[in-house]
């Protein structure tokens, strides 16, 4: 019913106009006199006005959005100009302009009120709040035209789809986060920076072609023949950073955290592997440079939290279970969870597991109770709020 009756809007106000000066005419003609008359003429350019303003198709009107960037960092708002233009002259009075938005963009959206006369072209720059992380959706440009008093009124929306994508927050890191348990005889570090992509595991006879690089100049000197040096590609080693996608009062702040761990160790040149458990995830075996950051950055700003009830999808559990060390990031510890993780990373040798709190809270006794399952698999449990991201070491509850 609605769409019809803002169809037809128009067309009623239109018969209310031609009523109005049908009775301000009879009124003139039968009661006579200047004063009648006088309204009559006065209200004789309004209502002309009202009635070829209907006949003024708004489907001349065209618009275009031209946007600073398409992808905006984290606190940041939109800015976006859109230009009209029209090929009919005509006195087009009050036109008003709006943006429409998908409904996953919360916020109010600009709108301005201008007298467009016989311009051609009319240009609008507008500036939004700062919006929040994830995808959205510009639909297009909605335009309402009316004469002086409202008695028209012509709405018309011109579709101008563009996805506006907002990035995580990031926050700056003294070093990326590491874990170092001397208990176990082994430094068991989140993210190695990896200076080389192999390692000597042995050596074998020199084949043509091989790099100087790889020659092992030891057992020349030992034998006389050239020999060259067994390469194990390191890639296998490289750690693993997992982003629980369960709900969670601070699934913003987990996704916001991963994004600055991810940053901090392209920075510093260290190998990374990111995987993200839910419906919406992802794994990226490596996250070593500018392209495959950026695409780490686009999947965690539409990373959206699974609904209860599936803790680690089929999906995403096939690269877990073949991880050895991995560092983690998950809300509120629940014994449950942990329980589900361990059974799913039931390769894993540690690493460390970080789970992000509120501000001014304290992890609980079931919280508690799922940490030590956790540090009884190998595993350094850390509680850290959105303050101690830059520092995470000083977060935590440790084994």
């Amino acid at each position: 019913m609605k769409p019809f009756l803002r169809k037809a809007g128009p067309l009623f106000r239109l018969i209310g106009i031609i009523a109005v000066l049908a009775g301000a005419f009879a009124y003139a003609r039968f009661q006579g006199g200047a004063v009648s008359w006088t309204v009559f003429y006065m209200v004789l350019p309004f209502g002309l006005y009202g009635i070829l303003l209907y006949i003024y198709p708004l489907r001349a009107v065209t618009a275009e959005r031209e946007v600073g960037r398409r992808e905006i960092p984290y606190g940041s708002p939109l800015r976006s100009t859109v230009r009209l233009g029209r090929r009919f002259m005509f006195p087009l009075l009050y036109i008003s302009v709006k943006e429409v938005t998908g409904s996953a963009t919360q916020i109010p959206m600009p709108s301005t009120l201008f007298v467009w006369g016989f311009r051609r072209q009319k240009e609008w720059s507008y500036e939004t709040e700062p919006l929040r992380r994830g995808e959205h959706v510009l639909e297009g440009i909605e335009i309402e035209a009316a004469d002086f008093f409202g008695w028209m009124r012509k709405r018309r929306f011109i579709p101008l789809r563009q996805t506006i994508t907002v990035l995580p927050k990031v926050t700056d890191m003294q070093e990326v986060p590491s874990a170092a348990s001397e208990e176990r005889g082994s430094a068991a570090a989140s993210f190695a920076s990896v200076k080389e992509s192999s390692v000597a595991t042995g050596i074998r006879d020199y084949q043509p072609g091989d790099r100087l690089s790889r020659i092992h100049w030891p057992a020349f000197a030992r034998t006389g023949e050239l020999h060259s040096k067994e390469l194990e590609d390191r890639r296998a080693q490289d750690l693993l950073l997992v982003l629980d996608g369960s709900p969670s009062p601070q699934f913003e702040e987990q996704v916001g955290f991963a994004a600055s761990i991810l940053k901090k160790s392209v920075e510093t040149r260290s190998a990374a592997g990111f995987l993200s458990l839910g419906e919406s995830g992802i794994a990226i075996p490596r996250v070593e440079g500018p392209d495959s950051l950026r695409a780490a950055m686009l999947h965690l700003a539409r990373f959206s939290p699974t609904p209860a009830g599936g803790y680690l999808p089929p999906a995403g559990s096939r690269s877990l279970a073949a991880a050895r060390t991995m560092t983690v990031i998950t809300g509120p510890l629940t014994e449950a969870w942990v329980s589900a993780f361990l059974r799913e990373a039931r390769q894993a040798s540690g690493g460390i597991l970080f789970s992000v709190i509120g501000k001014g809270e304290y992890p609980g006794r079931g919280a508690l109770e799922a940490a030590r399952a956790a540090i009884a698999a190998g595993f350094d449990v850390r509680f850290v709020t959105e303050r101690e991201f830059g520092d995470p070491e000083r977060g935590g509850v440790r084994r």
